[in-house]
């Protein structure tokens, strides 16, 4: 489990085994991972079964498909992410947006399904307003003021024929008297166009330059006394009609219940035409109306029930507030750790990466199976190798090694420590009788230096006499 949530969070095995010390931090943050992941695919199936309608067995596989996607890219945002350096923030608000928007998409379908009684009530309230507003539209609409017109008039219709024709019929109502009058306002604009025409005609006008009671004029007079008869004509038919619909004698009555029942089924028929037509269109409704529980109508539903709610608005966000948190984990626990030998063992490697790259594919002249590797390696290997064998030839003459070998050689012999000083605070340098005449400053700094031989003597694996040896490293 600890492998898996180290590689969760990106790090590297081969580093983090030279840093045991880090796997702590490092498991946490693949901890942080695997639980965003996991609430990811949660909320895909919550949202799936409830809102969409899926199956609950077949919404198990997309929404592990979906925490699987969510684990990549938090897992993304965590290593991509600069342990430090000024750049560290400028990096990370761009992953820290995108950790906030995933937290968006995650969190609200874990909140609809906690809220998930408050919101089916909801629902059902803004269906039954919906399905009221359709029906004042159908009422107040063109169809359904067709609709009570023609059951109007039907109800009209059959009280003459109950009554025997007793009861007058409304003219507004006959549909005579409505193609007469329809015909008689048609007739009466003609005839007022014509009229128009005609004074033009005699008096002038912009489409009439010459004017007075000639030809033109003539025959604009006798179009216009066409269509006044015509007005006329149906004015008398207007009025005849209305008598026959309100006469109380027999021959009248008996003229309205034939023509009641003369009409009545074409009413009726008309009628149930546009009665299926509104069926039709509140069946649909219904069906769309009934269907709609999807994610958007579950949303409107908890903005209405929490907007008039401040306990539940509280607790939703609140809620939301804790999920959303829970999304952004891994990055914000990446922000809030400082670097470690991980991340300094890490610059290393990378260092050396590049520069075992930039050596392969720039390659130095000459032999480089047979090199002798870093002083480090060449003083290791002198130590740890056996002696080597004896030559066979004589050894050479050995060379003087120290000071006092050499000043043996070129001089007479160095005094000894208890040779007495000079007298009555005399130095040597006052008193040159006492002295040598090759002798200097600098010959008596050089027989007071330390023989080399003494200063490379000495044991152990890091140190030889005074000379501290360091590894091979690019810091230093």
């Amino acid at each position: 489990m600890k492998g898996l949530l180290i590689s969760l969070s990106g790090a590297r095995p081969e580093i983090l085994d030279k840093c045991p010390t880090e796997r702590g931090k490092f498991e946490g943050i693949g901890g942080a991972v695997l639980i965003t992941s996991g609430l990811a695919a949660l909320s895909m199936w919550f949202a799936l079964s409830t809102a969409v309608g899926v199956n609950p067995v077949l919404a198990v596989v997309p929404a592990v498909l979906w925490g699987l996607a969510i684990l990549t890219l938090d897992r993304w945002l965590v290593t991509s992410m600069p342990a430090d350096g000024a750049r560290r923030w400028r990096f990370a608000l761009p992953r820290v947006a995108m950790a906030l928007l995933l937290g968006f998409v995650v969190s609200t379908p874990l909140v609809l399904q906690i809220f998930h009684s408050e919101i089916d009530a909801q629902i059902t309230e803004i269906k039954q307003h919906r399905a009221d507003d359709f029906l004042r539209r159908q009422q107040n609409g063109v169809l359904g003021k067709q609709i009570a017109s023609l059951r109007t008039q039907v109800a009209a219709q059959q009280k003459v024929i109950d009554s025997g024709g007793d009861i007058a019929l409304d003219p507004a109502t006959d549909p005579r008297v409505k193609s007469l009058t329809a015909e008689r306002d048609k007739a009466q604009q003609d005839a007022t166009a014509r009229y128009k025409e005609w004074q033009c005609q005699l008096y002038g006008g912009p489409n009439c330059p010459r004017k007075g009671d000639g030809p033109l004029a003539q025959a604009s007079k006798r179009a216009y006394d066409s269509a006044q008869a015509t007005v006329n004509d149906l004015n008398d038919q207007i009025d005849q009609r209305k008598r026959q619909l309100s006469a109380s004698d027999d021959s009248s009555k008996r003229f309205r219940v034939e023509q009641a029942r003369e009409a009545l089924p074409q009413l009726k028929q008309q009628l149930g035409t546009a009665q299926r037509r509104q069926a039709d269109l509140q069946r649909a409704f219904d069906a769309e109306n009934k269907a709609d529980g999807g994610l958007l109508i579950r949303l409107q539903a908890l903005n209405e029930a929490s907007g008039e709610d401040f306990t539940l608005n509280s607790a939703r966000f609140l809620l939301f507030l804790l999920f959303l948190l829970i999304e952004c984990l891994p990055v914000t626990v990446k922000l809030m750790q400082k670097p470690g030998n991980y991340e300094r063992i890490l610059a290393i490697a990378a260092r050396r990466e590049y520069r075992d790259a930039r050596d392969s594919l720039n390659p130095v002249p000459g032999p480089r199976e047979e090199s002798a590797g870093t002083v480090r390696d060449i003083w290791l290997r002198g130590r740890t190798e056996p002696p080597a064998e004896p030559a066979s030839e004589p050894p050479a003459e050995r060379r003087p090694t120290s000071v006092q070998e050499i000043w043996g050689r070129t001089g007479p012999a160095a005094p000894e420590p208890g040779e007495p000083g000079p007298v009555n605070g005399a130095t040597r340098y006052d008193r040159p009788a006492e002295t040598d005449d090759h002798l200097s400053p600098d010959d008596t700094a050089l027989r007071e230096m330390d023989d080399p031989d003494d200063v490379l003597a000495g044991d152990g694996p890091e140190t030889s006499g005074r000379v501290q040896l360091y590894p091979e490293n690019d810091d230093y």
